[in-house]
């Protein structure tokens, strides 16, 4: 029932008159500016990190424990089954660096930036974030992980490719799918809530230009992976995950509805339930 009314509202939007549509876009705009602080590229790109930078070790501190260890490195495995998360901190770590990479980049060219400045400028901003991170994860029992470093490494190396190059953008998202669980919804730190996420891949059949605007623009592919049952917190039994599917391209409605931040929501997000899946490896 949630994702059939979930639907009928984004189809909805497509009614919404041109004037109703413009003004959702002027007034999200001029929030995104309000936000910037500063039209200085430098000065901005400042300003971003230190916010980050105080979000992060404000997290850190508060649920990972930081600070209570001296500075340590550990070894960790990576799809392994005896992996401490079943490979998910992998998956998690590439797809927050590279979703703040993009962030960071569509800030920078709000600032002035070419579309190229902005995206170089972004992955290596998102890449000394989450390296500022891995150094605090080192004082805690998570310890510095060189496999989470590279992981990071891939996201931010991703995002500068799909970001400079606008073709390769028009084919790709990459998105997390979350539905936070019953346990960590009562912890509180729902980073680490892997038996509710999943990291995947989209590739966009809207990405050819003869198609965009027709039905088959609607249909997009989709790979990626999961693990369950992997944290003590966990109920459920330990399992990995590695799926293809096929669904409905909820980043096209949203494009072809106008409305410009439905567009950016739906091409780092992936509801859930609006797509067919089959496992290409499990255990």
């Amino acid at each position: 029932m949630k994702n059939t009314l979930f639907l009928f509202v984004l189809f909805f939007t497509f009614n919404l008159s041109a004037d109703y549509i413009n003004n959702i876009n002027k007034k999200t705009q001029e929030l995104s500016d309000y936000t910037l602080i500063t039209k200085d590229p430098t000065a901005g790109l400042i300003v971003d990190h230190l916010a980050i930078d105080t979000m992060i070790a404000a997290w850190g501190f508060s649920y990972w424990h930081w600070g209570e260890r001296a500075e340590h490195t550990r070894e960790e495995y990576w799809f392994e089954k005896n992996s401490e998360t079943g490979g998910s901190d992998k998956t998690g770590h590439f797809y927050m660096t590279y979703l703040l990479s993009r962030v960071l980049a569509s800030r920078m060219e709000d600032r002035g930036y070419s579309r190229s400045q902005a995206s170089l400028a972004g992955s290596l901003s998102g890449m000394l974030a989450m390296t500022l991170l891995e150094v605090g994860d080192g004082t805690s029992d998570y310890g510095f992980s060189r496999q989470d470093l590279l992981a990071d490494a891939i996201g931010a190396s991703l995002a500068y490719i799909v970001r400079a190059y606008p073709r390769v953008d028009d084919f790709i998202d990459i998105r997390l799918e979350y539905i936070p669980t019953a346990n960590y919804l009562n912890n509180g730190d729902n980073t680490t809530d892997y038996s509710g996420m999943r990291h995947l891949v989209a590739f966009k059949i809207a990405g050819f230009e003869s198609l965009k605007n027709s039905y088959w623009g609607l249909i997009e592919f989709q790979v990626g992976y999961y693990s369950r049952g992997y944290r003590t917190i966990d109920t459920q039994p330990q399992s990995q995950h590695l799926y293809a599917g096929v669904g409905i391209s909820l980043s096209n409605l949203a494009q072809r509805s106008g409305i410009n931040i439905l567009k950016n929501i739906f091409e780092f997000y992936q509801p859930g339930h609006t797509y067919v899946d089959t496992d290409l490896w499990s255990r």
